[in-house]
């Protein structure tokens, strides 16, 4: 297998992980590139059976967390393009303040 992919994480926690002494960490919405094999190694990359390697990343223990361990791996996209960040910048928890006009042409400002 050769060739490489992308590997984004949509998800809400980071993984670190592994292949033959090599490092990988997926943080949150940054592409990271890989070769085939370590895609298939690490996520099971083109492969049907995914059950070893959900258990190996512990993401399940036994058959029955199965559709729980699939949810956590569909958070990671894989794609044989470099993926094109087009998001705005967040700015959660902002709340604007709310303007009123009083009589005599005075603003006064209030919490939202």
């Amino acid at each position: 297998m050769s060739g490489t992919v992308f590997v984004t994480n949509r998800g809400s926690i980071q993984l670190t992980d592994g292949y033959d002494g090599v490092r990988y960490e997926f943080k949150k919405n940054v592409p990271v590139e890989l070769p085939l094999h370590v895609a298939t190694h690490i996520f099971g990359y083109r492969d049907s059976n995914k059950e070893p390697y959900l258990a190996r990343l512990g993401w399940i223990r036994s058959k029955s967390e199965l559709d729980k361990g699939l949810e956590k791996l569909a958070e990671f996209e894989i794609s044989d393009s470099k993926p094109q960040d087009h998001s705005l910048p967040s700015v959660g928890g902002v709340v604007p303040l709310r303007v009123e006009k009083h009589a005599g042409g005075k603003t006064a400002q209030r919490a939202a």
